[in-house]
């Protein structure tokens, strides 16, 4: 949690919360904003989505964040041991 805390406190531009944009943008690697983008396109088409994963649920989070509509095509396959998964899926 406080390695979190310390990436965001460094790259956060300003007090106000990062958008989801934002928060992508500053924090997130390139195979986060791949998934992103193609959930935000696989709901555009309606177009069902697997979620496997942690990395993948994280994705989610954000795709969600940016459309809500794109929770009408996720489908969580799995549910991991990793205490972050199981935070984003409550």
């Amino acid at each position: 949690v406080q390695i979190v805390q310390r990436a965001l406190d460094r790259h956060r531009p300003k007090a106000e919360p990062f958008s989801d944009r934002e928060a992508l943008e500053r924090l997130g690697g390139a195979e986060i904003a791949a998934m992103v983008g193609a959930m935000l396109e696989a709901s555009e088409q309606s177009i069902a989505v697997l979620v496997d994963g942690f990395i993948a649920t994280t994705a989610a989070m954000v795709a969600v964040g940016i459309s809500p509509d794109v929770c009408r095509v996720l489908f969580f396959a799995t549910e991991s041991a990793e205490r972050g998964q199981q935070a984003a899926l409550q």
